[in-house]
């Protein structure tokens, strides 16, 4: 089932030309893009508005809500990265981008895994880009300069682990 609403892409350079790459309807998609001639740029979109051009290579996530727990969601709905003014671009630097990348590069050996709990590991390196991708979101645009706020973020974080914990018991 959870192979329905998720899947991973990897995009070499070279392949289809430019212009429009996502198909998909109300799905959520997260993106490492990677291009030698600009930064390379994280990438948080729900619609079809992702630009891709010939130089360009990288991830690509697409997953939808029944992907995750119930209750796991609302959690995202309050992150700004997952609002419907979309896309989000977070430009990175090289060291964003080698923490970033093996990330990914765990998410694609997973799709290939006979493990029985793939998904759920799979689950675990989306939540763990997302939030790396939080702080260096936050880091960047300096939103965030209040204690309370981190605090926030904290508690939101462990409130979906928890659910996520619940929810494997049940």
């Amino acid at each position: 089932m959870d192979s329905e609403h998720f899947e991973a892409f990897w995009w070499p350079t070279g392949q289809g030309g430019s212009g429009k790459l996502l198909v998909y309807e109300k799905q959520f998609y997260v993106c490492l893009k990677l291009n030698m001639a600009q930064k390379p740029t994280l990438i948080f979109c729900c619609s079809k508005d992702l630009e891709w051009d010939d130089n360009d290579t990288g991830y690509l996530l697409s997953f939808n809500k029944p992907f995750f727990p119930k209750g796991v969601w609302c959690n995202f709905e309050g992150i700004h990265l997952f609002k419907n003014i979309n896309p989000i671009s977070i430009e990175l630097e090289d060291e964003d981008v080698k923490t970033l990348s093996p990330i990914f590069d765990k998410v694609f050996n997973s799709v290939e895994l006979a493990y029985i709990y793939k998904y759920d590991l799979i689950r675990t390196y989306i939540f763990q880009i997302i939030h790396l991708s939080i702080k260096i979101h936050l880091q960047r645009t300096d939103i965030v300069k209040s204690p309370i706020r981190y605090a926030r973020l904290t508690t939101c974080g462990i409130d979906m682990f928890v659910r996520i914990k619940l929810g494997h018991k049940q």
